[in-house]
């Protein structure tokens, strides 16, 4: 895997396993400070599950439905990966679910208004950041399945998780570190 310089993070908020957050500034055309939120969302089987949260950070709170355009998107996505080992680290028997913003049910509606994309037979933006994450997986999972567990999240009638599979199209992706699980 190519290395994509990152950001330095600072741990800014560890509550009880139940949220992990790291603050940076992004650089380019703006100082921006961003956030990275870990935040419990339940417990299956053993295994706490993590939302994956990302954003502008504004008075205190996360804020992942704005784009910064700020020139330095790979950098800040390569800051964002740089903190999943981290996670892991802090946080013992657990795992990552990563699902856009832009994933929602109602992103489209909420999107149209303001679209400068003029998209017309469906939304250009829905599912456009859970499709960074998948590209980064599906062109890394040789190497990263050897540490770590990769499930893809789909919709149908039961929203299940599968066997991720490199080149199919997930809402959500769960990570589990392989050796935190008993095989």
């Amino acid at each position: 895997m190519r290395s994509i310089p990152t950001y330095r993070t600072i741990v800014i908020d560890k509550t009880d396993d139940n949220i992990l957050k790291y603050l940076f500034e992004s650089t380019g055309e703006k100082n921006i400070i961003k956030v990275i939120e870990y935040s419990f969302i339940r417990e299956v089987s053993g295994i706490k599950i993590y939302n994956l949260g990302f954003g502008d950070y504004h008075n205190g709170l996360l804020v992942d439905d704005s784009n910064s355009n700020n020139g330095d998107m790979r950098k800040i996505f390569s800051t964002v990966l740089s903190t999943v080992p981290k996670f892991f680290r802090e946080i013992n028997d657990a795992a990552i679910f990563v699902q856009g913003s832009d994933s929602i049910l109602n992103f489209q509606q909420k999107c149209q208004p303001t679209c400068k994309k003029n998209c017309v037979d469906y939304c250009k933006n829905y599912n456009r950041r859970i499709r960074t994450y998948c590209y980064y997986v599906d062109k890394y999972f040789t190497k990263l399945n050897e540490e770590y567990m990769f499930f893809g999240y789909v919709s149908n009638e039961n929203s299940i998780f599968v066997n991720y599979l490199p080149g199919n199209e997930y809402l959500g992706i769960l990570v589990i570190k392989k050796n935190e699980l008993i095989l």
